[in-house]
């Protein structure tokens, strides 16, 4: 029941909404006063009423107030949403003390009462009832309460009716039945509100309970009553007393007929028979919806009316239905005459209560058909059928409609005369169109159950009747439909062809009735083919439909028309698209022959399209892309051809009715948004931009007629519209404008000089350069206009920056006009938006686009960055409210951190630039240059704007934009390796200092103070301060949950009246206690907790009188046990805040975190574990994979979280010390004893090139201490400075390492750190100089500590500045040689290390000696072997031999040296070869497979063939790839004839090995090597074919493949880490070959997915060190599916060959991946890709193919005119990001290959061997010529590397000082060499052990040449120089070009 609320009525009634969604226990409290302001009433009395006014009143007629009422009405309301038991429980006995007497309530007379619409009585009783039923079905115990309370209504309701009607009947006084006749209409309005809330709730009882409510309700609704009711109700309609109670029930009646139910015996009857049918619906299904909802069409569309059966419906129930319904349609059927002569509203009752008689016979009909008959209910039906005014009723016609489809389905049989009665009913002329279209849904459904052809048949007869009378006669039609149709491949007309006659005879008169017939004929059709859901009825249809236009009249023609469109919704594309086109032929058609009515249709069928058309379906592509082609389509002429504005306009007539559809497209989805796929997405883009220009080519402006007349459609499209420019190549839009041919067309003089004319309106002061501009500029820059202020009118101004991208426009007529246009976009928009009259222009929208204008302030475009910035500007000129709203402040900080973060990212990651950046905070995302000179400059004109616009708005409004400023301040993140510099918030506290210029006394005197700066930060930070209070300060709600934060301690509550100190100090301590206990188990407790207990507990100790140590420990220890730089730095903080507050409280803390520290040495953590160390390259696995930037990044970050505890700490320590230097003289033992321990522990560390910042820092706090302490006597002065030194000097006893990564900063901040430790070694040289013997014996260590330091900084200056370092240079000391002994005593790691770093004969002969004589001292240092043994055994060495055998492993290829001839086969040097090798996991020597095959040539004693032997039996990944290279070294030529005199010994090993298999493994070597003989037996059978075509060789291998059966667990050669699951049997391509046979083919790969752990060196080396696969784990990676989540599955090609040896490619990729694990040792972001080449045979091989990539070749046979050309082609300008990421990666591999290039002397390097892969990296393949050897043996490349004038071009040119990305490929290729050079020997090993392979890379100098290239004996700063000069001799070399020339015209290779 629908009402008026008063405002009173309202509050209550939000207030007891509000209380439903609260706790209980929060706000329980104003139910429960609503409630108890209601008076209290006495239960119901069980006595009936007795003459209803003249007996004694009971509560009922205790008169109602207003108040009452309004509470009562809000409380039921509410009570449906009651969540709580008891406020439910409280509720149904108050409500329901109201309900039994609710129809004879007596209310306080009040004009509020007539909001109650329609009555009082009948809104209280259906709101009571509605209340308690839905409380008691919520509540199953609140049931029996509420069903008594429904039964004492009924009882008393009945009694009081009886009564009533006897006395209505009974008196004749005029007055006394005007009084009771009142009172009647009362009763009964009550009982209508409750049958209503009853029948909505009809599922309160359970069927049994429904029947007999139903039973006692038909009893009580007597005949007598109803009477009595109609005689009421003419007695006050017709009354001539003017009392407020007549005039109330007069309104009542006016409005209860008003609502189409006027009240009256036949309400009643429709109100019960809305129960009853409610009832019925619920027998059938309990789960069924409210009433309202018919049940009929799921009878309909349900497959198995059997599943709607309910076990608590017995006979008898149905049966009682039944007769009630019988009884109700005989009494309307007895009564139909009398109803023809009852008013509309009486008969729309009647016709209602038939309706719902009909449904529920249906229902009972579903349950039993035996009981209820369905013959019965289709004499009914059909009777009503054939009554035109009971169809004419909305309701009963559809359930007639849909009762004879379920009725069909119980008669089978009958149901073809169903569907004839329905199809005669559809042709009538006198149905409605909804009568019909219900008619054609239940038609559709029993032609289904009869058959397809049913449904073809009445189509093609309904067809007919489109076709049929006097109309076929007129052919009005002026063209063939049908030609506008290509055919429907799916539709029916194939398959059933139609009838020559028709089951509908039809006879028609007159155009009017022939139109309304075929309307309702063709809705028919279409909901017919609809309903069936078939895509070929659909089509089928369609086809009639179109078949019939234009045979009877130019109306019918017009209703097909739109009809099609409903039709069109359903099917394929290929029908829309038919249809589309017909669409079009018609329209211009009608446009020509002026027929409106076509046209109209026409643009109503679009419309309906637009409005309907799913826009997740590809039908919402194809119209978006049909309107806009034939948008495109208008005028689509050449230049030249409009010879009159006339052409012109008829042109633009035919656009604007397009418009309308095409915004109503686009209103409900962007036109662009409507593809998944990249291309689609830009060709819909491309279509729309282009539909723009064609706009504005005809003319159409904002001032022109169709713009004025279709100004909406052109607003709404261009809001939802992109900006008209390829957003891809946004870089390049001059170009593309000056291109393009839609803004070609119509150039002629005339409509270049109006459309410059147009243009000059809107700029007129730019007239002088509108005069320069061509004509496709000027309609672009029209179209730019046009668009955008149609957006700025939208609300939306700020898509005119994105324009700006293009560089060109900066300087150019056409930057300069757009410019304007931008000012005339933004100044419309400021002018809508300053009256403030459309939401769209408030201030947080107008903020939005001030956002995104600051964004564009970011942009990498100088030009966009300044117009955005005067945009900006105009906005906070005019309207500075934009800018006082927090997301505009928010966005405008978050930029300006974003800005400084992403300069600062040239300093924190050198080489990778980061170009997008986003803030979630500030909701801003920017895309930046790679150009960090250009990010500073945008960073200094962003921070200067920023400033003048918040000065403005302080100005304006001060206390507003600091508050936002506060809030800004008061949320911050501070967890980024930086996060504690934020410039927004340092531009916050310098805004919020300001004095606003509004505040005339404190600018006075800011005045006066010259030299002093006044501001008002003190009053900024006192108001910040107090915010933070009140938002954190215990609030409810900031506290964390849980049992761990529960105590009053921790809750706050400190001081509490009802505890002692010791209680809260005991509950403190527990709960401190467990949280220990779960962070030192590793327990995950958030950190946002921890610190809320840790804040609570320092507040406590801040606080505490008594020393409180298990407090304190607790506080310290915490922070330990997690032990991250979070943890730590909140442990700082809260130990400082305590020590400040409590001072008594400093010595204990500080001894626990003194403590706490040594722990991490005592447990080994952070920086002193033994896994926290970078291994040597040589050490771990090598892969044959691409650089992984993501696994340095992620080796860098694990790094960095390491060390950044142990780092924080320190610098606590260093702050703490100099605060207390001068205080308690135990403070300082403590730090004494803390270094002690501390350098003591350096001694674990291994030595990560990241530690080099903490080690030394540690130094220089130890210096400090020593320097400033003040209780140090002589002895322990020299103990701590002797510690001091030695600690510093561990640090040389480890490999000399750069850095790790491209921090720069953290590499400046070492050279600092270095350069405070040498200045503080010479303030401290005098202190500690006298040991215990009286001698200054560290004075020795000290010179050599310098000399080293020195060294150390003059290497890191190198590595800063690589093409000219500055400041030391770090050259050796003249007498290093003289520190060899010193080194020696303190570590003889340290004497080896010095041979390393310094190039001095004379050190290395003393060291040497030194080793000599003393082996066992340097047993653990592996470097020392080389130191001793050299390249050959020496002839000095005896008895140090004996110690090889228990000295530390040297890597696997330096081991297998040592079977070299050269050491003579000596025991013991080859025991430790041996023993070296074993020590190695089988994965690490894995790699070094080739060099142990050839160790075999020296293998006399037989250590070699044992260790191959062993090893393959453990791995037989190994074995095979041994086998396979044994193979391959058997012949020295391709065709294996020419034996290779190690051959015996091979084919020995490889026997012996292949029998050492059994079992499993022998099956696993045979079906691999079966597999791979399939595979590359293909070649040998592809030979006969070497003359034939491609294809037939193509056909030829794909035949072989399909022969080929995968078993299981085999895999590549060139893939052992993966198995093949699959072979792409189509993928055979023949390669190009003279006389061999190599193909390509491609294989599904399966591959493990590699784990990574959070610590150690598995996280640091990415599983470096992961076990080569045993035969169980190939077998699970085999049997695993694809949908295991630990593995993958991939395509890769491979190519196989037979006839060309691969060896030298083998070792040249070898090489290539040695040196990617050199990169990757120190970080560097350079990029090489090592594929796989395994060498399978003589002459045999298997090539990974590279993927994604693209030879230099084939670039130039594609017609590229250069490589630079290419990047721009297919990354975009040079201002893009794609291109700049891809000129990124570009740089990374050049600089990587140049290096190699070098060092390995790659030959033949023409643009064949050259392929640049998707991402912009270059790669180098085809290895045939190295080392020492050239094409044709002429050098003709003598240039270091290739590095070509496109190559530089790419690149930006070479000049480093203006082209950022050439000056990283010089630093990069320097850094490269560099890093290079400290692994020579290990790369000389590799190569070494292959020189008696055969191969033809070498020659006898080649080791020599190799080394000498190395530049060994130059210092880091002259090896670097050595390399820039390299760099810039192969730049643009003359003798590159010579060769690429050469192949050019030898061998067509373009370059």
């Amino acid at each position: 029941m629908d009402s008026h609320l008063s405002l009173r009525r309202q509050a209550y009634a939000k207030l007891a909404l509000l209380s439903t969604r609260k706790p209980v226990d929060q706000d329980g409290g104003n139910i429960q006063k609503l409630v108890a302001s209601l008076p209290t009433r006495n239960p119901p009395s069980t006595s009936y009423l007795d003459g209803v006014l003249r007996s004694i009143a009971p509560t009922s007629r205790q008169r109602m107030s207003v108040r009452e009422l309004d509470i009562l009405l809000a409380l039921c309301s509410a009570a449906a949403k009651l969540e709580d038991a008891g406020h439910a429980e409280r509720a149904v006995r108050q409500l329901g003390a109201y309900l039994p007497e609710a129809h004879t309530q007596l209310y306080i007379p009040s004009p509020y009462l007539q909001e109650i619409n329609p009555s009082p009585w009948a809104v209280v009783t259906h709101d009571l009832a509605h209340a308690l039923l839905s409380l008691g079905t919520k509540f199953p115990y609140l049931k029996q309460p509420v069903q008594d309370t429904v039964t004492a209504y009924v009882a008393n309701w009945s009694q009081a009716s009886s009564t009533l009607a006897s006395t209505i009947t009974a008196e004749d006084d005029e007055q006394s039945n005007e009084e009771e006749a009142v009172e009647i209409a009362a009763v009964a309005v009550s009982l209508i509100g409750f049958l209503d809330a009853a029948a909505y709730h009809a599922n309160f009882w359970t069927a049994s309970e429904q029947l007999e409510l139903i039973r006692s309700l038909r009893g009580v609704i007597s005949e007598r009553f109803l009477i009595a009711l109609e005689k009421a109700v003419s007695t006050i309609r017709h009354t001539d007393r003017n009392d407020p109670l007549s005039r109330d029930w007069k309104k009542s009646l006016r409005q209860y007929a008003a609502k189409g139910a006027p009240l009256s015996a036949m309400h009643i009857q429709q109100s019960f028979m809305k129960l009853l049918l409610s009832c019925a619906a619920r027998f059938v299904n309990s789960d069924t919806e409210k009433p309202g909802h018919s049940q009929l069409s799921s009878y309909m569309s349900s497959p198995h009316l059997d599943d709607f059966y309910n076990e608590h419906v017995d006979d008898e129930m149905i049966e009682y239905l039944v007769d009630i319904i019988t009884d109700q349609m005989n009494v309307l059927e007895d009564g139909s005459d009398y109803l023809q002569l009852s008013s509309a509203w009486q008969k729309r009752l009647a016709f209602l209560v038939k309706a719902y008689a009909l449904e529920a016979y249906v229902h009972c009909m579903v349950l039993d058909d035996g009981l209820a008959d369905a013959e019965v209910l289709l004499g009914w039906l059909e009777d009503a059928i054939q009554s035109q005014p009971q169809m004419a009723d909305d309701v009963l016609s559809r359930t007639v409609l849909q009762s004879f489809a379920v009725v069909a389905r119980f008669m089978p049989d009958g149901a073809s005369n169903i569907a004839r009665i329905l199809l005669k009913f559809v042709v009538q002329g006198t149905s409605r169109p909804d009568a019909v279209k219900a008619a054609a849904e239940s038609l559709a459904y029993i032609l289904r159950m009869l058959s397809v052809d049913a449904v073809i048949t009445t189509l093609y007869s309904l067809g007919n009747v489109l076709s049929s009378q006097s109309g076929a006669e007129k052919q009005h039609q002026s063209f063939s439909p049908l030609s506008g149709l290509n055919g429907h491949h799916d539709s029916l007309s194939s398959v059933a062809k139609g009838p020559t006659g028709s089951v509908i005879s039809l006879s028609m008169s007159g155009d009017e009735e022939t139109s309304i017939v075929c309307g309702n004929v063709a809705r028919a059709i279409v909901t017919i083919a609809c309903t069936c859901n078939d895509i070929k009825i659909v089509a089928l249809a369609q086809t009639l439909l179109v078949q019939k236009i234009g045979r009877i009249n130019i109306l019918v023609d017009a209703h097909i028309i739109e009809h099609a469109a409903v039709l069109a919704t359903h099917g394929k594309e290929n029908e829309l698209k038919s249809l589309l086109r017909l669409y079009s032929r018609m329209h211009q058609e009608a446009i020509q022959q002026r027929n409106n009515v076509i046209s109209e249709a026409v643009q109503q069928a679009r419309e309906h399209l637009a409005r309907n058309i799913d826009t997740n379906s590809p039908l919402f592509r194809v119209f978006a892309t049909q309107l806009l082609e034939r948008i495109l389509s208008k005028g689509d002429v050449v230049e030249g051809e409009f010879k009159h504005s006339a052409e012109v306009e008829q042109a633009a007539q035919e656009i604007a009715p397009l418009l309308k559809p095409l915004a109503i497209l686009a209103s409900r989805k962007p036109i662009t948004a409507t593809e998944d796929t990249g291309e689609d997405r830009a060709e819909m883009e491309n279509l729309a931009r282009e539909a723009w220009y064609n706009i504005a080519v005809h003319g159409v402006t904002l001032q022109s007629r169709i713009g004025q007349q279709y100004y909406h459609e052109l607003r709404l499209l261009a809001m939802h519209s992109a900006p008209v420019f390829d957003k891809d190549r946004a870089e390049l839009l001059e170009s593309d404008v000056e291109l393009n041919t839609v803004l070609r067309r119509g150039m002629s003089s005339q409509h270049v000089a109006e459309q410059k004319r147009s243009l000059t309106n809107v700029i007129p002061d730019q007239e002088s350069h509108i005069r320069h501009l061509s004509y496709q500029k000027v309609v672009f820059l029209n179209t730019v206009y046009l668009v955008e202020s149609l957006r700025a009118a939208s609300g939306s101004c700020a898509e005119i920056c994105t324009y700006f991208a293009d560089p060109t426009l900066r300087d150019s007529d056409m930057g300069y006009c757009l410019s304007a246009i931008a000012s005339e976009v933004v100044k419309s928009y400021v002018q809508k938006a300053r009256p403030a009259k459309d939401d769209d222009y408030a201030a947080p929208y107008i903020a939005k686009q001030l956002v995104r204008t600051f964004s564009a302030c970011c942009h990498r475009s100088a030009k966009m960055q300044d117009v955005a910035r005067s945009v900006a500007e105009y906005i906070i000129t005019f309207a500075p409210s934009a800018l006082i709203q927090k997301s505009s402040v928010f966005a405008l900080l978050e930029l300006l951190s974003i800005m400084w973060l992403s300069c600062l990212e040239s300093e924190i990651d050198e080489y990778e630039w980061k170009s997008t950046f986003t803030s979630q905070r500030g909701k801003v995302t920017i895309e930046l240059s790679d150009d960090y000179a250009f990010r500073k400059r945008t960073l200094d004109a962003l921070h200067s704007a920023a400033r003048r616009w918040m000065s403005s708005v302080i100005a304006v409004a001060p206390l507003d934009v600091k508050g936002l400023l506060q809030t800004y301040l008061s949320e911050y993140d501070d967890t980024g390796a930086y996060g504690h510099i934020s410039l927004g918030r340092s531009f916050a506290l310098e805004m919020g200092s300001q004095i606003p210029a509004m505040d005339q006394r404190l600018t006075v005197i800011e005045q006066q103070a010259q030299t002093t700066n006044v501001n008002v930060a003190s009053d900024f930070i006192a108001q910040y301060t107090t915010r933070q209070e009140y938002r954190f300060g215990g609030l409810s709600g900031n506290e964390p949950h849980g049992r761990l934060t529960d105590t009053p301690t921790l809750s706050g509550n400190l001081v509490d009246g009802t505890k002692t100190s010791a209680d809260i100090v005991g509950e403190a301590q527990a709960t401190l206690a467990e949280i220990e206990h779960k962070t030192s188990l590793h327990g995950s407790i958030p950190l946002h907790d921890v610190k809320y207990v840790l804040r609570r507990a320092a507040a406590l100790l801040c606080r505490s009188k008594s020393p409180q140590t298990a407090i304190v420990h607790y506080l310290v220890n915490i922070p330990f046990e997690i032990f991250t730089k979070e943890s730590v730095k909140m442990g700082i903080s809260l130990w400082l805040g305590v020590i400040h507050e409590n001072t008594r409280m400093e010595p204990r803390i500080l001894t626990e975190i003194a403590q706490a520290w040594e722990g991490t040495i005592d447990r080994r953590v952070g920086i002193f574990s033994p896994s926290f160390s970078n291994p040597d390259p040589f050490y771990v696995k090598e892969e044959f994979a691409p650089s992984d930037r993501e696994t340095l990044l992620s080796q860098a970050q694990f790094a960095q979280n390491t060390i950044s505890p142990h780092l924080r700490l320190l610098q606590f320590f260093e702050s703490h010390f100099n605060a207390i230097r001068l205080g308690s003289p135990h403070t300082q033992r403590t730090f004494i004893r803390m270094v002690m321990r501390t350098l003591r522990g350096f001694e674990q560390a291994r030595g990560h090139p990241l530690m080099r910042e903490i080690h030394f820092r540690t130094i220089l706090f130890g210096l400090k201490v020593l320097q400033f302490s003040t209780c140090l006597n002589k002895n322990t002065m020299w103990r701590l400075k002797d510690r001091i030194l030695s600690a510093a000097l561990r640090w040389f006893c480890n490999p000399p390492v750069w850095s790790f990564g491209g921090n720069r900063v953290q590499v400046k901040a070492e050279v600092v750190v270095l350069q405070d430790v040498l200045s503080m070694l010479t303030g401290t040289r005098a202190v500690g100089t006298t040991g215990p013997s009286g001698k200054n014996t560290n004075d020795q260590k000290l010179s050599l500590l310098e000399a080293l330091l020195h060294s150390e900084i003059g290497r890191l200056n190198v590595w800063l500045h690589p093409l000219g370092s500055t400041g030391h240079d770090g050259s050796p000391s003249a007498n290093i040689a003289s520190y060899a002994r010193t080194a020696w005593a303190e570590d003889p790691s340290l004497a080896i290390q010095l041979t390393v770093r310094f190039s001095s004969e004379q050190l290395h002969r003393d060291v040497r000696f030194l080793l000599c004589n003393f082996p066992d001292k340097a047993l653990h240092e592996p470097n020392a072997i080389d130191v001793l043994l050299g390249d050959a055994l020496p002839q000095d060495l005896s008895f140090q031999l004996k110690y090889l055998l228990i000295w530390s492993s040297v890597n696997p290829v330096q081991a297998v040296t040592y079977f070299l001839p050269g050491y003579g086969n000596h025991p013991f040097v080859l025991q430790y070869g041996m023993r070296a090798l074993e020590s190695h996991s089988v994965d690490v020597t894995f790699f070094y497979v080739p060099q142990i095959v050839q160790a075999l040539r020296y293998d006399g004693l037989g250590y070699v063939e044992r260790f191959i032997v062993e090893t393959g039996k453990f791995s037989q990944l190994f074995a095979h790839q041994i086998i396979w290279n044994m193979k391959a070294n058997s012949y020295k030529d391709d065709d294996a004839t020419v034996e290779d005199p190690l051959k015996p010994t091979l084919d020995a090993v490889t026997d012996r090995l292949i029998n050492s298999f059994t079992g499993a493994d022998k099956d696993f070597f045979e079906r691999e090597f079966s597999f791979f003989g399939e595979v590359t037996g293909i070649s040998g059978k592809l030979k006969p074919f070497i003359k034939k075509s491609k294809p037939e060789k193509k056909a030829k291998i794909e035949e072989e493949l399909r022969k080929i059966k995968v078993e299981v667990g085999v895999y590549l050669p060139s893939n052992p880490d993966g198995v093949v699951v699959g072979i792409d049997r189509k993928s055979g391509k023949p390669l190009q070959s003279h006389a061999k046979a190599p193909y390509m083919a491609t294989f599904r790969i399966r591959k493990n997915k590699t784990q990574t752990t959070e610590e150690g060196t598995a996280q640091m080396t990415k599983l470096q060190h992961k076990r080569i696969r045993s035969r169980a784990s190939i077998a699970t990676t085999a049997n695993s599916g694809c949908d295991d989540p630990n593995s993958y599955e991939v395509w890769q090609s491979a190519i196989f060959k037979v006839g060309d040896d691969c060896r030298q490619d083998v070792l040249a990729l070898q090489l290539i991946a040695a040196f990617r694990g050199i990169f990757n040792s120190v970080g560097l972001d350079v990029y090489v890709y090592p594929y796989r080449v395994t060498a399978t045979a003589p002459g045999c091989g298997v090539i990974d193919v590279l993927p994604n990539s693209i030879s230099r070749d084939m670039l130039g046979r594609e017609a590229v005119n250069g490589l630079h050309d290419y990047f721009i082609t297919k990354y975009g300008g040079e201002h893009s990001v794609r291109y700049q990421e891809a000129r990124s990666e570009f740089v990374k591999s050049m600089a990587a290959y140049s290096v190699i290039s070098y060092l390995m002397q790659f030959k033949d390097r023409h643009n064949g061997n050259i392929m640049v892969d998707d991402k912009g990296h270059i790669l180098h393949i085809d290895f045939g010529f190295l080392f020492d050897i050239s094409p044709g043996g002429v050098r003709f490349e003598r240039a270091p590397f290739k590095l070509t004038p496109e190559m530089i071009a790419v690149m930006g040119g070479n000049d480093p000082n203006t082209s950022q990305a050439y000056r990283w490929f010089e630093e990069l290729t320097i850094k490269a060499f560099l890093c290079s050079r400290q692994y020579c020997g290990k790369l000389l090993h590799l190569v070494g052990l292959m020189l008696d392979s055969g191969l033809p890379c070498f020659k006898p100098e080649t080791m020599r040449n190799l080394k000498n290239r190395f530049v060994l004996e130059k210092n880091e700063k002259d090896a670097a120089e050595f390399m820039l000069g390299c760099i810039k001799k192969s730049a643009a070399n003359f003798t590159t070009k010579v060769y690429d020339e050469f192949q050019l015209l030898t061998n067509g290779i373009p370059y």
